[in-house]
């Protein structure tokens, strides 16, 4: 199968990429870059020319792209997408309709509320484990007692725009912020912006819908602004009170620490071991390796879904204590896999007891990392991808 795939600097890219050629692809990377996303037509002409005049079974991409759309439906060849982010914005973009497109989402309700949108090739598909088999060559005995890589979204647009905002629009949105951090493995803030809320929303954000979307003012506001705040804030929340906890306490004999690696500003984390940024490929399969938990706290606007950083922890053979999705529970079982926690006492409590009890945790994170080589890897997915296009063609 000839293959041209749209390379660009996601952090699965290198890993899709193997894959596709591992199931026997022949591939072509386009490394030309859309001068936007949704709308670019000198781009979308050019791909459309290389398509038609190089004749590829299909253009493959890490994550919808619209003007990658519009060249196949001009093209006529078909375009396959697996989304690594969710919701993806440019997603709500009519060029999503084109019957082209075979488009595979991991959040199960973001695949299920666009195929009640009238969306034709729309999938489920979960994300999986990466390649990180000869960097983990080079691993050493553990290092890290905890440890947490990731954003801590200190430059959220929510702090950005609340001086704008009515002082009672700011409490409202403060109360639906503390109600998120209550609840565990959802989100409920888009519930929360009512009809009249995001009237006010329009006009004091001056917003415009762009040409070809039809993204509303609440799934804009609840994911890219409220969103990332809730992120911000329960990542600050838990890893405070984690550190705290830690540092009043000895697991067998020793005294453990919270380690995080992040390129944040961490002036409100005074427990806490900081370090710089993780590289995704160089570093982070080490540190995930070499902790003896490895923390992943889920950003709301993934309401079901398992993130990246869940397959990323097990295929690096961490072991891995996570916030809740429900999807967690279609492939891995909490105490034999992972675990879970759904608020901090629990996070607290089950830090402490997998610290203390090392045959447990090394069991757990034995047995996940089994499964994940065995039965989610890059190439299982990709292979299942192709088949479903196939069927479909």
């Amino acid at each position: 199968m000839k293959v041209l795939v749209y390379h660009w600097n996601s952090y699965n890219q290198k890993t899709i990429e193997n894959a596709l050629s591992a199931c026997g692809c022949s591939i072509t990377l386009l490394t030309a870059q859309a001068g936007h996303i949704e709308e670019d037509s000198d781009f979308t002409d050019k791909v459309t020319e290389i398509l038609k005049k190089s004749r590829y079974d299909l253009l493959f991409s890490v994550n919808f792209f619209p003007v990658l759309a519009h060249a196949c439906h001009e093209a006529d060849t078909p375009y396959v997408s697996w989304n690594c982010d969710s919701p993806l914005l440019a997603m709500y973009n009519n060029a999503v309709f084109y019957e082209t497109n075979f488009i595979f989402t991991f959040d199960r309700s973001n695949y299920e509320e666009f195929k009640k949108t009238g969306v034709k090739h729309i999938y489920h598909m979960p994300l999986a484990s990466g390649g990180f088999k000869d960097i983990l060559k080079n691993s050493t005995p553990f290092k890290y007692d905890v440890s947490f890589i990731g954003s801590l979204y200190e430059k959220n647009s929510f702090d950005n725009i609340s001086e704008k905002l009515p002082d009672y629009l700011c409490g409202y949105f403060d109360a639906a912020l503390y109600a998120q951090l209550q609840v565990s493995g959802g989100n409920i803030i888009e519930k929360l912006l009512t009809p009249g809320i995001c009237r006010q929303l329009e006009e004091i954000t001056d917003y415009r819908q762009a040409e070809g979307s039809f993204a509303d003012i609440r799934t804009l506001f609840s994911t890219t602004v409220l969103g990332f705040k809730a992120a911000s804030m329960q990542r600050n929340l838990c890893l405070n009170s984690l550190s705290v906890y830690l540092n009043k306490n000895t697991f067998n004999n020793r005294k453990c620490f919270l380690h995080l690696f992040t390129g944040s500003s961490t002036d409100r984390l005074m427990l806490v071991k900081c370090h710089g940024k993780a590289d995704y490929h160089t570093q982070m399969p080490l540190i995930f390796n070499q902790s003896r938990i490895n923390l992943n706290m889920t950003i709301p606007n993934i309401q079901t879904g398992i993130p990246l950083r869940v397959w990323d922890i097990l295929s690096c053979g961490g072991f891995l204590l996570t916030d809740f999705r429900i999807e967690l529970m279609d492939y891995f079982t909490p105490g034999k896999d992972i675990d879970i926690f759904e608020d901090i006492n629990e996070l607290q409590d089950k830090t402490g007891f997998y610290l203390a009890h090392d045959s447990i945790r090394n069991k757990i994170a034995s047995n996940a990392y089994n499964k994940v080589s065995k039965l989610h890897t890059c190439q299982d997915r990709i292979t299942a991808i192709l088949q479903t296009v196939l069927k479909e063609l």
